[in-house]
This record gives structure tokens, sequence and C-alpha cells, in this order.
């Protein structure tokens, strides 16, 4: 069974507590790993669906870093999807070189952290915009997890104070939940959270000697890892 622990205004105490039927307790806190940053842009092209008008026959995708981009990135990206389909060109790092390059399409690619791909032939073209995702190789047996969650933690300040108030909490285990967005780990890793649903990592995650679990539920993912400093870690499956 759980309760909320932080009601009735209670401050600086875990989110929940949880009882086991053999009337042991366990303190549980929750807390995202994330890359604000790319959160932030995630929010601002969530507010247009997305999706952008095209002045051409294509479609484009345009993946988006830093969301200081966006206020010329929403002018400049009408330019360069002009240009790259009047040459015949699918991405602008062709035509972006050279003293005649057009000087949008010279911004997007030498000075921008966006990218953008054209796709002939589409039969309802407009442009999708998202945050720059991740690529490269998929850690499918997740070796790296380890070093990505040391990584995280200390990228991500908001974390040590979960670890320090579920230090304080009274209960016989400390459980730390953690959504982890597709920015909070490394792309390698995250990756292979994403694509590899059954693979188990070989090492005990970086948390202090008080936690006594650790969940962690990767976004696009089936399932929820859980570790634990008895068993080690196993799998679960609660979209099933």
């Amino acid at each position: 069974m759980a309760e909320p622990w932080d009601k009735d205004g209670l401050q600086g105490v875990p989110d929940a507590r949880l009882y086991f039927v053999d009337g042991r307790t366990a303190a549980f806190e929750v807390t995202e790993l994330v890359h604000q940053p790319a959160r932030h842009t995630e929010a601002l092209l969530a507010r247009d669906g997305h999706i952008w008008p095209t002045p051409g026959k294509w479609w484009w995708t345009i993946n988006v870093g830093s969301p200081l981009d966006l206020p010329r990135l929403r002018t400049a990206y009408i330019q360069v999807i002009v240009a790259c389909e009047s040459a015949d060109v699918q991405h602008p790092t062709q035509i972006a070189w050279g003293p005649d390059a057009d000087e949008d399409v010279r911004w997007l690619v030498q000075e921008s952290s966006c990218s953008m791909t054209g796709h002939p032939g589409a039969a309802d073209p407009y442009v999708m915009v998202v945050p720059k995702g991740g690529g490269g190789a998929v850690d499918t047996n997740l070796a790296g997890l380890t070093d990505a969650l040391n990584e995280s933690f200390a990228r991500q300040s908001h974390i040590v104070p979960h670890f320090e108030k579920l230090q304080r909490a009274e209960a016989d285990e400390r459980h730390l939940f953690a959504p982890v967005h597709y920015t909070g780990l490394n792309d390698s890793v995250s990756l292979g959270l994403m694509f590899n649903n059954d693979a188990l990592p070989p090492e005990a995650p970086p948390v202090p000697e008080h936690i006594d679990a650790l969940w962690l539920a990767p976004q696009f993912s089936k399932r929820v890892l859980l570790w634990t400093r008895n068993t080690g870690w196993r799998n679960l499956y609660p979209y099933n």
C-alpha cells in the first residue's frame, strides 16, 4: 500500500510512504532525469503541434538543438527551403559554403544548433519540427549505464536534494523512482533503453549507500528497470 507523505504542508519529506505486507515501510521519492534545455525546446515546439507551414513542395524535418535559435529559425527556415528546393538538394550543408551561399542557409549550417532535411515527392508537404535527438551506436547491453547515470547526476543539481531527503526519512527502505526523459542520459544508453526491452545492466547504479532501490522508467520503453541491493537489476512490465 502507498500513501502520500508530503501532504498537509509537510516540507522536506519524500513523496510517499510504502507499506509492505510484512510490516516494513519504504520512503518513496520521485524525480525525473532530463536535460532541461531540451525540455524547454520541446515545450516551445509543442505550441505549434511540431508542424510549421512550408513554402515548397517537399516534406521537411527540422531538428532543433537550442531554444535560443528558435526566433531566427522561424523566419530563416523558409528561405532555406526555397534555396534547397531550387537547387534540388535535400541537405542545406550542400549549399552552405562559398561566397554565394544564402545568408540563412549559412547561418543554419555554420552557426545554429539546428539541422534540416528535405524529402522530395511528398503528397502533402509540411515541415515537422522536433528537438534534436540522439544518434549513433546503441548500447544494447547497457554496459554504459553506470557511467551515464554518474554524468546525469553530476549535471542535474536537483538530484542531490532528493538523495538527502531520502536519507533523512524514517523508514526501513529508501526508494528513488526516476522517469528517464530521452535526453536524461547520453545518446547511446538512452537508445539502448528505448529499443531493448530485456537487457539488464551488468553493474549496480552509482547511488549513495542509504538508497535501497532505484527505479528507472525510460521514455518510449515498454519496461521499468528496478535495482535493489538484495537482488540487483530486474525488469518490470507494467504497460503490458
